[in-house]
């Protein structure tokens, strides 16, 4: 009987979205009455898609540097330093900016405001005006070392007694910059013990922010897999949450990123076009798409099509990244200026975060009901 089967210890483990973990944990809670385990559907486990993860990070750096009106009155603000750079995209940030466009801003901006700070520890020490003059003295390793170490506490600290709060609202951004440079840095790597390091964090970013969903679900996996699920359930998950499909170095992705990579070729490239474009069609052939792909790319090879058009290098950000080191520069954003006030100050997420997430009582044990009590939508990612 299907009812009895025995599973023993096999499980499937399903990648996705958080809609796609609350509709898992729906069905098991539905089935918890039943007798097999089978029945019950305990050998689905939920694994949340790293991909949908970044994309939460992105959504949270932009929800807290640009979404207030506040946040765009001061010189020194987000918005200041994207019209810098992108001066014709200033409207597409504030509204809508997708998730390409957030990474991007979020990686450049926080090489110049990291190589600025960089710049004011050098002048205030040696008295130098540039990275480049300082660099011609070949600094050693120790000092580049001692260097990083006084940016870390003096750079992304707690404010000090004599205020300037445009540089704290400054620290705090650098502060989720390097947050989400870590744990971009290493998925694309394929760290998945630094990527677990990385949920603490964001954990308390999320609930700073008002994210509950996603604090929820990073809270209950990392219960589940240091607490719960057993030594060989624990190693299957960590080898599988990411994949590399080119086998290219510091390549590596979310396996939720490859399906929604499927999703794109079933639903938009091979799914046919006017009457032919059915759900019935789609679904039938679904499982065609890699044959579809292989027998495209014997073509072109046969054809010799594979060079039919030119391989761009990557944008040159010199001069872009000069021109926003200039303007921190002039602004000094970076640098302490006491007394310096500024329209909106920006709220020390940790600390909140903190406070919220203890507030909440006993997370782990109240999991279901928190997830079943949060509004539907809440965790709206940026699109692709």
């Amino acid at each position: 009987m299907q009812g009895h089967r025995d599973i023993g210890d096999h499980v499937i483990l399903v990648h996705g979205d958080l809609a796609t973990g609350e509709r898992i944990n729906a069905l098991q809670r539905s089935r918890s009455e039943e007798k097999t385990s089978w029945r019950r559907y305990q050998h689905v486990i939920f694994v949340m898609g790293l991909f949908h993860l970044k994309m939460a990070c992105a959504e949270a750096v932009w929800k807290l540097c640009t979404i207030p009106k506040a946040t765009r009155a001061d010189k020194t603000c987000l918005m200041a330093e994207v019209a810098a750079i992108r001066p014709k995209e200033t409207r597409k940030v504030i509204s809508k900016p997708g998730f390409c466009r957030m990474h991007e801003i979020i990686q450049h901006v926080g090489i110049v405001s990291q190589l600025d700070c960089w710049r004011v520890e050098v002048k205030r020490r040696y008295l130098v005006n540039s990275l480049e003059n300082w660099a011609k003295t070949k600094p050693i390793w120790e000092i580049l070392k001692d260097i990083a170490k006084t940016l870390v506490k003096d750079h992304v600290a707690e404010p000090r007694e004599r205020r300037d709060e445009q540089r704290e609202n400054a620290m705090v951004r650098q502060q989720l910059y390097m947050y989400y440079k870590e744990i971009s840095g290493a998925m694309n790597a394929g760290d998945i013990g630094c990527v677990e390091q990385c949920f603490l964090p964001w954990i308390l970013v999320f609930k700073g922010c008002g994210k509950h969903k996603y604090a929820t679900h990073m809270l209950r996996i990392l219960h589940n897999l240091y607490f719960v699920y057993p030594a060989g359930l624990r190693r299957a998950i960590r080898m599988n949450w990411l994949c590399n499909p080119t086998g290219q170095y510091n390549a590596f992705r979310g396996v939720d990123w490859w399906l929604e990579h499927n999703n794109l070729y079933t639903k938009r490239i091979y799914a046919g076009l006017y009457s032919t474009r059915t759900q019935e069609r789609i679904i039938k052939e679904s499982p065609l798409i890699q044959s579809y792909k292989r027998v495209r790319i014997t073509f072109e090879d046969m054809f010799m099509l594979q060079q039919r058009s030119y391989t761009h290098s990557g944008p040159a950000m010199e001069r872009t990244f000069r021109r926003l080191a200039k303007l921190m520069e002039e602004l000094e954003t970076h640098e302490h200026k006491p007394g310096r006030s500024a329209k909106y100050t920006m709220p020390n997420l940790i600390n909140s975060g903190l406070a919220k997430l203890g507030s909440v009582g006993s997370e782990l044990v109240d999991m279901d009901d928190v997830v079943a009590e949060e509004v539907d939508g809440e965790d709206g990612d940026l699109d692709v």
